[in-house]
């Protein structure tokens, strides 16, 4: 926990990351600021009065925004989730159900999807909707089918995809689709560059290994050819087939913005990894092979460890910055690729 205290979604994120560095290498300290960071998350930032989690506390525990942020609370739901699998206490699957239930009850709107935020009280709020929250609460809650096999987790992974699927989905005439980005409150995607509206090329690759990873426990078949629809998009509008590597976004307009930033290639490569593994496809390889190397030129940090925000293009401009982003992005990629070899190890 930093000096400054924190926001509900890096906390989060940083909890997901010391229960997994415990789970993969056995080590303690991981363990144990896990359980620190976990009790700090329910004694401090769980709102008593009303449910769910304030948006960020201070390092003594005092609140300083007291909102109701959904993409926030889709992150500790996917900590909560992560901490209960591998410690298997009980106290944390409750916390990690009640999350659940607080989000489903009170963030939630009237067309199926989710609100991005609401005050403290989960009273009434208006804003443009965003498909990241759903997104990233789609990912906790299959993380919440892995830590407790409860029967409302799986219904609401579902509710959620089926959302995605039916209400978002723009497919294309060569049998690829896409999710746009942002919409007006009644999910209708904005329609001009000008107005907002954009396609995230690093999140048709995060749907596209989350929905292809989702039919084992338990959804549909469906969501798995729907994630090849969208791996085919991603490539076709937003791979680099010369360097390696993810786009930036496109717009509506056909433009394409080709900044390279760190989190798309984590995305990226665990799409086609998860693609490849199950396919085998020898073009899918090649591409998470151009990608790895395109990361290790552009995006690995040699003096200080850890990953750089952006490739050259974006560096040379003057765009990167000093700071490191924090590991979610790349624990998972790992994290995807242990996964996928641990029969063998």
């Amino acid at each position: 926990m930093p000096a400054q205290g924190g926001d509900l979604t890096t906390h989060s994120r940083l909890l997901f990351t010391m229960i997994i560095g415990y789970e993969t290498t056995g080590d303690k300290r991981y363990f144990e600021a896990a359980i620190r960071g976990t009790e700090f998350l329910l004694d401090r930032f769980y709102d008593p009065q009303h449910g769910g989690f304030f948006s960020s506390v201070a390092a003594d525990g005092k609140v300083i925004n007291e909102s109701k942020n959904t993409y926030g609370h889709a992150f500790a739901l996917f900590a909560l989730s992560h901490v209960a699998r591998v410690t298997k206490e009980e106290k944390f699957r409750a916390a990690a159900l009640t999350a659940w239930s607080d989000i489903n009850k009170h963030l939630r709107d009237s067309d199926g999807g989710f609100r991005p935020g609401a005050p403290r009280d989960f009273g009434p709020s208006s804003s443009l909707r965003n498909q990241n929250p759903v997104m990233h609460m789609f990912e906790a809650l299959l993380a919440l089918i892995d830590a407790t096999g409860d029967a409302r987790a799986v219904a609401g992974a579902q509710s959620v995809g089926n959302f995605v699927i039916y209400k978002l989905l723009e497919g294309q005439n060569d049998g690829g689709a896409y999710i746009p980005e942002w919409y007006d409150e009644h999910w209708k995607p904005l329609a001009t560059k000008e107005k907002g509206g954009y396609i995230d090329f690093g999140h048709q690759f995060e749907w596209s290994h989350l929905l292809a990873t989702s039919e084992r426990r338990g959804l549909p078949v469906l969501y798995g050819e729907v994630a090849e629809r969208l791996l085919k998009y991603g490539i076709k509008a937003g791979y680099d087939e010369i360097e390696g590597g993810v786009y930036n976004r496109a717009y509506p307009d056909g433009s394409i913005d080709r900044d390279k930033y760190w989190w798309q290639q984590a995305e990226g490569m665990r799409a086609l990894l998860v693609a490849a593994s199950t396919s085998n496809r020898r073009d899918l390889w090649r591409r998470y092979e151009q990608t790895q190397e395109l990361v290790k030129d552009q995006f690995i940090d040699e003096v200080n460890g850890g990953w750089k925000f952006s490739g050259k293009r974006t560096c040379d401009s003057g765009r990167c910055g000093s700071e490191q982003p924090e590991p979610y992005h790349m624990l998972g990629m790992h994290l995807t690729a242990l996964n996928l070899v641990k029969p063998e190890r």
